[in-house]
């Protein structure tokens, strides 16, 4: 009984301790702005949907390549932004802004393999509504490839699928059995021609 009386008290003692502990800790502990700013540590942006980025679009436009700044909404990570960048090279067909691109053509699947090829998966409406002779097969491709390559980190390539499968020509002038780097780093009209020597 006597331990119950001693223990009350003693409670009471403590309780009471304890709270002018704490009033004197929190009276006199105050943080500065600039300790305050020094604690806080921001985290890095989580990329999401509505986050935008600034790319370089190569077009076919009057028998040549435009390159142009535009700012595009992406998803998180380079296919993310391979993705981004391919709906807005396809998107410019729509306004007729381009009409080198063929209209209503889609991303079906993207993948990027160990040997930094971009797979580009697209709907066969990129051969159905192509219309154009060899430079413009060769000005639509090259867009797409310089447009990929200057944007998306370790993207070597582009390889182009239809429907999933490979496809042997476009627009029935330019091989597509192979990725795009070897075929659009040619320029024609750089050529020279080399004339015979007279006998």
């Amino acid at each position: 009984m006597n331990n119950k009386r001693a223990f009350v008290p003693a409670l009471a003692v403590l309780l009471i301790l304890a709270a002018s502990g704490g009033y004197y800790f929190f009276s006199h502990f105050k943080i500065t702005k600039q300790q305050a700013d020094q604690a806080v540590v921001p985290l890095p942006p989580v990329l999401g949907q509505g986050d935008t980025t600034s790319v370089k679009m190569s077009f076919p436009s009057n028998n040549r390549i435009k390159v142009t700044e535009k700012t595009l909404t992406r998803k998180a990570g380079p296919l993310g932004l391979a993705e981004s960048v391919i709906t807005e090279y396809f998107k410019l067909s729509a306004n007729g802004k381009f009409a080198g691109i063929p209209k209503d053509v889609r991303l079906l699947n993207l993948y990027r393999d160990p040997g930094q090829i971009l797979y580009l998966d697209l709907s066969d409406e990129l051969r159905r509504n192509f219309q154009g002779d060899a430079l413009s097969e060769y000005l639509l491709l090259k867009g797409l490839y310089e447009s990929l390559v200057a944007n998306v980190p370790d993207v070597l390539d582009v390889k182009i699928l239809l429907e999933g499968k490979e496809i042997e020509t476009l627009g029935g002038h330019l091989y597509l059995k192979f990725p795009l780097k070897n075929l659009v780093s040619y320029e024609p009209e750089k050529d020279e021609v080399i004339l015979d020597a007279p006998q």
